[in-house]
């Protein structure tokens, strides 16, 4: 989890916020549903990600007092980039298909740009003193978390057979900068801020 090196304003309601480029293309979702109704199926102990939450993270910055969120939204609207495709291809599970704590689809053609977008984002935040995190990049996106060992198994079978499945291609032409409000039933999701990608 990311920490803010300078946070000396602590005041004001502290806003739960990341960064990320969501996922809204209706066939690709339409296939990740689809995957995850066949991994219910198995019998496995999962919480699947409603689909207008599924998104891929570019960065956590967790609890943010009002006053740095505006710096946030100041650094981000710096941000330039075109708009690309990227094909959703192949999942897995973090940690890895022994011990699942989350199952993934992963980014193929397009996440050389996706880590350009990422390393941006880390400089620019640094510059108003968010810690850059030190963990190696790896775009993917969550589809689902594992809540026991359940058929793990089977699972980590099917998941096996997917490890070079394309799910689509997408078109990546926003960054949206998110707040995130835990509930019993889910985190509910809302969008603070929208970059939009810039022609060359």
């Amino acid at each position: 989890m990311d920490q803010i090196i300078r946070n000396k304003d602590l005041s004001g309601d502290q806003v739960r916020s990341f960064i990320s480029i969501d996922l809204e293309d209706q066939q690709v979702l339409s296939r990740i549903a689809s995957i995850l109704s066949s991994l219910q199926a198995l019998g496995g102990d999962l919480k699947p990600v409603e689909g207008d939450n599924i998104h891929l993270t570019l960065k956590f910055l967790g609890n943010v007092s009002k006053s740095r969120l505006a710096e946030v939204k100041s650094s981000l609207q710096q941000l330039t980039f075109p708009s690309f495709t990227a094909e959703i291809k192949g999942a897995g599970a973090f940690p890895n298909l022994k011990h699942m704590n989350v199952i993934w689809v992963g980014v193929d053609e397009g996440w050389t740009y996706v880590e350009q977008i990422y390393e941006l984002v880390e400089k620019l935040l640094s510059g108003i003193g968010f810690r850059r995190e030190n963990r190696p990049f790896s775009p993917h996106i969550t589809i689902a978390r594992v809540r026991s060992g359940r058929k793990r198994d089977e699972i980590a079978d099917f998941l096996h057979h997917l490890s070079d499945e394309s799910f689509g291609t997408i078109t990546v032409d926003k960054v949206r900068l998110k707040q995130s409000i835990l509930s019993s039933s889910g985190p509910k999701y809302s969008t603070l801020l929208e970059v939009p990608s810039q022609s060359p």
